[in-house]
């Protein structure tokens, strides 16, 4: 078998076909129909259009099941003379180029470009939000067709060759498909409210470092408005010493967890995707980690160098040497106000101006880190300032961290869900069943 025949049953191969479900393909279950894109020089294509005209950067920016519009619209005129196809609702719009599989559902009848196509499921034949979770289910072997990226492309005969098992009867199609759309709902909700309790984060912080917490009036500074009393300084000013991490071999199974670019998220240090390190406690013992440490990543792409993250861990656990951890003055600065002052918005575009292009990726040194300008709360109240503001951003994460194990269930439910009902593994025969489930 030749690896694109091999791609085109890799599916099937691994799912088998269950009693009462059938072998067939994707061309088989929808009608395949490709986009086009009307002449730009055409002013009345493009002006006022009232179709909407879905690229694969509309798909990969839309976060729902369902995509409505894209970031233009093409008119009626433009329909009929160009070689996009106007699709009905529930069909679903599949990018072949650029970031191949990305995919959505047609809230309302659409169009695309050349760069997907659209798989019109067939009356009576499939269920078209299964359909929508098969093909997610499957896309590995679109993935290998596509060239074995993501970043590849794939043509319409590939999509319509790869065969799935699907069930004969389209009502169990239908409720495998409301069990999983239920999950998504669940998952929807999780999202909203992890991404609200962020942004009442951000605004309370940019809030906070504007106004401080006792009232009094502002002052224009170079970085912006501060509050009278505060200080602006460098972080030099305020932090010791900053100790780069431990360049040493890692391996899967060791004494102890060493942290790296990865485990910086979202100004948390995260213990998840571990290497271990063994290594004697007198190398080791300089580089262990306290609680309310901070950590900055001074190498890695553009997005990512320059992340702050604070340990909130007991876990005894040392750090990679392209982390680097600030030792601030404990009489000047309070570690967590740091922490959450470097990681603001506004501070991330200061430390971001001094990263310099390297091989591949990008860095920021301890030297450029210590130049950077941050507010600070001094005189005799400062420190109890920094604490106080420290506390109340220490408590809105929190809100942030009790919604994200819920979302992580909820998607670890809906891939143990996909796994078992779009292989048979776990059968809904009716509607009651799925009702029930």
């Amino acid at each position: 078998m030749t690896p694109r025949l091999d791609a085109v049953h890799s599916v099937l191969k691994r799912t088998g076909v269950p009693a009462g479900w059938c072998a067939t393909s994707v061309g088989d279950l929808a009608r395949i129909v490709g986009g086009g894109t009307p002449d730009r020089e055409q002013s009345a294509y493009w002006r006022n259009g009232t179709v909407a005209w879905i690229t694969p950067t509309d798909l990969t920016a839309n976060d729902a099941k369902y995509i409505a519009s894209g970031s233009e619209s093409i008119s009626d005129v433009a329909l009929q003379d160009s070689n996009a196809t106007l699709v009905p609702k529930n069909s679903i719009v599949f990018s072949t180029r650029g970031t191949v599989g990305s995919m959505a559902l047609a809230a309302t009848p659409l169009t695309c470009n050349q760069s997907c196509e659209i798989l019109v499921p067939k009356d009576g034949a499939v269920d078209a939000e299964f359909l929508y979770y098969l093909l997610h289910y499957g896309m590995s072997a679109f993935i290998r067709l596509s060239g074995g990226t993501t970043f590849g492309a794939i043509t319409r005969r590939d999509i319509a060759r790869v065969r799935f098992a699907v069930p004969s009867q389209v009502h169990e199609q239908a409720a495998i498909a409301r069990i999983l759309s239920a999950v998504d709902t669940a998952l929807e909700s999780a999202s909203v409210a992890v991404e609200r309790a962020r942004e009442v984060k951000r605004g309370l912080v940019q809030r906070i470092l504007t106004e401080g917490l006792r009232g009094e009036p502002q002052r224009k500074t170079a970085i912006g408005q501060v509050p009278r009393s505060w200080h602006v300084v460098p972080v030099s000013s305020v932090v010791g010493s900053f100790q780069y991490g431990l360049s040493v071999p890692m391996e899967q199974n060791g004494k102890l967890p060493i942290l790296r670019m990865g485990n910086i998220q979202d100004g948390e240090v995260v213990l998840g995707d571990l290497k271990y390190v063994s290594l004697p406690d007198k190398v080791s013992s300089p580089y262990l980690l306290r609680r309310g440490d901070v950590l900055f990543n001074r190498t890695n792409s553009q997005e990512w160098v320059g992340k702050i993250g604070i340990y909130r861990h007991d876990t005894p656990a040392v750090f990679a040497s392209y982390l680097i951890r600030l030792c601030p003055h404990d009489t000047m600065v309070d570690n967590y106000y740091l922490g959450h002052v470097l990681g603001s918005y506004s501070a991330q575009c200061r430390v971001k101006r001094y990263a310099t292009p390297g091989v591949q990726q990008v860095n920021i040194n301890a030297t450029n880190l210590g130049k950077v300008l941050i507010p600070l709360p001094v005189g005799a109240d400062g420190l109890r300032e920094q604490r106080d503001i420290a506390t109340l951003l220490e408590s809105a994460d929190a809100v942030v961290r009790r919604y994200e194990p819920v979302l992580a269930a909820q998607q670890s439910l809906k891939a143990s869900l996909m796994h078992d009902l779009l292989t048979g593994r776990v059968r809904v025969r009716n509607k009651a069943k799925a009702a029930v489930s």
